[in-house]
């Protein structure tokens, strides 16, 4: 038996016993109840959230929510969502070759590969995989271009503020990590980003509209969007605020992509903060940033140049530009060390812990580093199995590969939830518990988290992108507020 209560729109389901995830008619739904009485329109309609079925179904990427709404005691679809773009920015990703020959560029070709060579990398299978994303690059320019939609490509350095305002839509050529990119830097709810996988065999794409087929569906792909044959999925994204003392640099902030371009470690981005002020070390840190273009630079400069000087003891709070689609990361530079903070979860009381870290997700993210940290594994489930046999004498199957599969498949499926669903799930990464630091619940969903930092080599990680100071004293709180979605699609 599964419940679910769809709030979003009116019926109350139970037993499910055939669901395929593209599908949301449900011939032998049974109807409990419904908000407004009405129990024989719900039974025609027999509506079932993409999200569950794709959930029980054991594709996780699959979500969709079902266009209904309450009007006069009845629910009825929305309109015919509206997709017509006049301009669309193109986020491309750097692929690996590009990679590698921005990391090596006083190098040729031919040193290039005697290099990689060494390092156990194949050459041309880097570029056979680098001229695969361009032809698919060259693809969805085209098909715009024909659709009457003008487009413009850009890399990450080229991805600001101008260009994001310059378009209508943004779609992404890449996989999950290019998306996530792209949603870093649109904050309104109006701006549809649409992910395409360029590289479907070697990309799960997640988050992308077309996961594995390949540039010869795009013209399809593009004429539903424009035809308006799909739905909208406003994706729920984690609002970060900070504060803390102005000397200890609250808001700076490095990208972690950048970092692997310099070829220097994450961990010494903060090296240099007990010798130098805050404001050094992020000037130093936009320093050794690889090539940004001319007008990108002065922009940053003008808006440094407007910040007023600040007392070191003043406290500060700031509200970050970015929103978390995945989640957010709090704990030490380096993972060997322990992280020391103070938590409240909702208005619970604050309380210290040491762990390994937290990490706070969206639905979004719940399929991702959250889902992997908390996972059941086969092998668990087998020796629980194999204790609970023996200590209460009982027969288990404990041995039967197919029970401990299907128990694995039942725990770890739960983890998942609607990502439009407005609210966190957290997880504590290896909490310590002891005479010092009682047990706490270590996983569990919030509407507000506070995270107050006791440590002096810490971070903030935003969609393992963009890293922030959280030493001793510096706290955070996150939230997740409806205005802040991203503005998604799904195929129904």
């Amino acid at each position: 038996l599964f419940s679910y209560r769809y709030c979003i729109g009116c019926t109350f389901f139970v037993q499910f016993p055939r669901i395929a995830a593209d599908c949301v008619d449900t011939e032998s739904a049974k109807v409990a109840t419904c908000w407004w009485g009405d129990a024989a329109f719900a039974h025609r309609m027999r509506l079932l959230p993409q999200s569950i079925a794709a959930a029980l179904y054991r594709d996780p990427t699959t979500f969709a929510t079902a266009n209904c709404r309450r009007s006069s005691g009845v629910a009825h679809r929305m309109e015919k969502p509206t997709f017509r773009p006049k301009k669309v920015l193109i986020l491309s990703k750097i692929t690996r070759y590009e990679f590698e020959k921005r990391l090596h560029s006083n190098v040729d070709d031919k040193q290039l590969e005697t290099l990689l060579r060494r390092r156990g990398s194949d050459y041309h299978q880097l570029l056979a995989k680098h001229q695969i994303h361009h032809d698919y690059l060259t693809t969805i320019k085209s098909e715009l271009e024909e659709a009457g939609v003008e487009s413009r490509v850009v890399q990450r350095f080229g991805y600001n503020e101008e260009a994001v305002q310059w378009a209508d839509a943004v779609m992404t050529a890449g996989g999950d990590g290019t998306f996530l990119l792209a949603a870093s830097r649109i904050r309104q709810r109006d701006k549809p980003v649409i992910g395409i996988n360029t590289d479907p065999q070697g990309s799960e794409g997640y988050m992308c509209l077309m996961r594995k087929l390949p540039k010869e569906h795009f013209r399809s792909a593009l004429q539903r969007l424009l035809d308006g044959d799909f739905s909208w999925l406003y994706r729920q994204r984690i609002r970060i605020t900070l504060s803390g003392d102005a000397q200890n640099g609250v808001g700076d902030s490095i990208d972690l992509h950048d970092r692997q371009l310099n070829q220097e470690p994450s961990t010494t981005r903060w090296s240099d903060s007990l010798s130098m002020p805050s404001s050094s070390v992020h000037q130093t840190a936009q320093q050794r940033s690889p090539r940004c273009s001319d007008t990108e630079s002065s922009s940053n400069a003008a808006k440094k140049s407007k910040k007023r000087p600040r007392s070191p003891f003043e406290r500060v709070t700031v509200q970050l530009p970015v929103l978390a689609l995945n989640e957010v990361f709090i704990g030490e530079s380096l993972s060997s060390r322990v992280s020391y903070y103070e938590i409240q979860i909702d208005d619970g009381k604050m309380v210290k812990q040491k762990s390994s870290g937290i990490a706070m997700c969206t639905g979004t993210g719940s399929t991702s580093w959250y889902f992997n940290i908390n996972k059941l594994t086969e092998q668990c489930v087998s020796e629980l199995l194999r204790i609970v046999s023996d200590r209460c004498e009982v027969s288990l199957p404990v041995d039967d590969k197919k029970v401990v599969s299907d128990i694995c498949t039942t725990f770890n499926q739960q983890l998942i939830f609607s990502p439009d669903l407005r609210r966190m799930a957290f997880t504590v990464r290896d909490p310590i518990f002891n005479a010092t630091f009682p047990p706490i619940t270590p996983r569990g969903f919030a509407e507000k988290i506070v995270v107050k930092s006791r440590g002096y080599d810490a971070h903030l990680v935003v969609d393992g992108g963009v890293s922030y100071r959280f030493n001793d004293g510096a706290e955070a709180s996150l939230e997740v507020h409806e205005e802040d979605a991203l503005q998604t699609v799904i195929f129904r």
